[in-house]
Parts: structure tokens; sequence; C-alpha cells
């Protein structure tokens, strides 16, 4: 088990990682997702040993690490801008690992080979990365720290430079290499399709702090704040600014611009009686939560203005205007509709998130089966 406890690397008066604390079970598959800038890459660093932290510790089966230097801690990492060695072949490059721990010359050609036949490089083994594209490399770089055996596996980025088939296909190569050597492998990308595909958990981090820590299902169904809900999930949640009131004795939210009013859950209710009105309330709906037609009825009684169709082949995205926000809609590609039509929306505690002040105070409610 990898811990990291109170994690923190400043770089003069910037805090790259601020106080990060992450348990990373044995066999598990973790994934640390962020946008660029979030102190991804340096918590790699820091567990691989390369930096040392300002403070906190990481430890591993409960020994700390400290003063453990890189190549003391069984710990095999590919490296965002690859690493590879130039002046040797891509076949001496996937071996470099297995020689250096002395494996039998038999022993290093079928796992080599068999390395390349996963990456599907077995026709690049005697090119020298020079000769490589920036995917080419890439699957060196993977290959080199998958062939050997190791305690933690740290992939940065590993398979964000390949194009999109190609990626497509590694995830799942990916994750079934590493289920096959029932590793533990810490993965860090900024791609929300790789984070679900790929993780038994994902610790979402955003400047240097960690969001959220849970399996893909949690974190999408119910993020924990509005800096996940919305970087979570392709296409991201829509949000709705809202205000707050009481009217014939029912609580509502209703949008500043014009006369829409939704109804409030009791789990609102509830935390304005115990802390008052926050300084913002937000509704977030997912595209897939929520439904559109072309008239009104009994549950399609929001209605808005279509602003733009994104057509994609099996399904379309449909942007409705509601007051000055915007709300994405995934809609079956038999139903379209031409700018400025007005549209009407299934917009209801079952399919809305409640955020006051950033923060989640009510998740849609089950539905009824």
């Amino acid at each position: 088990m990898l811990e990291l406890r109170s994690l923190t690397k400043k770089f003069g008066k910037t805090v790259a990682v601020n106080n990060l604390s992450i348990t990373c079970k044995e066999r598990e598959f973790l994934v640390i997702f962020g946008p660029a800038g979030a102190g991804k890459t340096t918590t790699l660093r820091l567990i691989a040993g390369i930096l040392k932290p300002t403070s906190g510790e990481v430890s591993f089966n409960g020994q700390p690490l400290a003063g453990v230097p890189p190549e003391g801690r069984n710990m095999s990492m590919v490296f965002e801008n690859y690493a590879l060695y130039s002046h040797l072949s891509v076949y001496e490059n996937l071996a470099f690992p297995l020689r250096a721990r002395r494996y039998r010359d038999g022993e290093i050609q079928r796992l080599v080979q068999r390395m390349a036949g996963i990456l599907q490089i077995a026709e690049l083994l005697n090119r020298r990365p020079g000769f490589l594209s920036g995917g080419q490399r890439q699957r060196v770089a993977l290959g080199r720290a998958l062939i050997r055996e190791a305690d933690v596996y740290l992939l940065d980025e590993p398979i964000s430079h390949l194009d999109a088939k190609l990626r497509h296909h590694m995830r799942g190569e990916l994750k079934a290499m590493c289920a096959e050597k029932d590793a533990t492998v810490i993965h860090v990308t900024h791609d929300s399709h790789e984070a679900m595909a790929l993780a038994d958990r994902v610790a979402v981090i955003n400047k240097g702090q960690l969001m959220q820590l849970g399996s893909p299902d949690e974190i999408f169904q119910q993020p924990a704040n509005e800096f996940v809900a919305g970087f979570v999930g392709e296409p991201p949640m829509s949000f709705m600014d809202m205000e707050y009131a009481v009217e014939d004795g029912q609580s509502v939210f209703r949008i500043p611009e014009n006369d829409i009013r939704l109804p409030a859950s009791p789990e609102v209710d509830a935390y304005v009686k115990e802390k008052g009105l926050p300084d913002t309330f937000r509704l977030g709906v997912r595209a897939t939560d929520v439904t559109v037609l072309s008239s009104a009825d009994e549950t399609h009684n929001v209605p808005g203005e279509a602003y733009v169709t994104e057509t994609l082949g099996h399904r379309n995205l449909l942007t409705a205007k509601l007051g000055n926000n915007l709300v994405q809609v995934v809609t079956p590609p038999e139903l379209t509709f031409k700018v400025k039509d007005t549209v009407w929306l299934d917009l209801s505690p079952d399919n809305l998130h409640v955020f006051a002040d950033g923060l989640t105070i009510a998740h849609p409610r089950p539905r009824a089966s």
C-alpha cells in the first residue's frame, strides 16, 4: 500500500502540491486526474523520489521512503517527455531494464517481442528514437516501463500523444496488461475518458489539492463540488445561476432574468435553515440526464431557446438558453431544432445537482422504477 500523508511541495513561493493525502491500495489502478498545472506530474515525481517534499511524507507498506533514492524504490515510471536513450534502438530501449536486472538473453528476447506486439511497434525494433513519431516514442516509453516487474508503476500521460483510434485501443491494452501483472498503478491524465475507463478509483486534484477521491461512478454521479462536477464527464455539466425564494409556502429556485421557477429539494431547505443563504446558488445538470421536446407536457415544463445544435452522427448535442444560462442536452439524431426555436426541458430535483458557494449540497433524487 502506497500512502501520501500531508504531502506539500513548494517551488519558491509557488505551491505545486498542497497538503495532499491519498492512499493507493495494493493492486489498485489509481488515476490522478486534473487540468494542466494541477500538480499531477509533481506528485508522481515526489512518489518516485525524483523530488523531495517540502513537508509531509510518502510511505510504502508502512515504511517511510524519505531518504530512499529513486533506484531503491522499485518503481517504474513513464515520463511524459519519453526519456528514451537516443543512441539505442527500440529493441535495446525495451531490453535495458531487463539487462540491468540480469535477465537471460532468451527471456529478454521473448519479453521484448511480446511487448512490441502488444504496443504495435514490432516493425520499429531496429530504429532509434530519433526516427520515430511522437506517438511511437510514447509507446516505446510505456513498454520500457511495463516490461519489468515493479512494486508500483507510475505512468505520466502515457498515451496522451497517440491518435484517437490508437489511444482507444491502448486504453484497453494498458488496463489488460496491468491486470495481468496484478500491478499497483498510479496513472496521471487530464483526459476524462481515459480516467473513467482505466481507474479503479480516481483522485481529482486542482491547484495541488485533492478535490475528491472515489470510484469513477462516484465522482461522476456524486461530485463533491462544482469543480469536480464540471471537470468530470463529456460533455461537461451545465450550470445555472439561481436565486432561492419561498413563494406561497413553497421553496423554489428562480432564474434571475425571467419567470422560470424550479422546485427546491428538502436538502436545500435544510441547508438554508441550518446555515442561511450562501453567496451563490447554482444548479447543475448533465446532458444525458435532461430531455427536451418541441412542445410542453407535464414534465417538460421549463421553456428555453435553441442556441446551437452539434450533429455527432449517433446523437446530437443541443445547447439551449435559459435566461443567461446555457444548458446542453443529448438528443437522438432524428430530433432537430432550428436556432431560436422554443424548446421545453425536463428539469427537477430528479436530475439536478445543487451547489452552494461551490460545494455540493444535493444530488439528483433516484427516479422511481
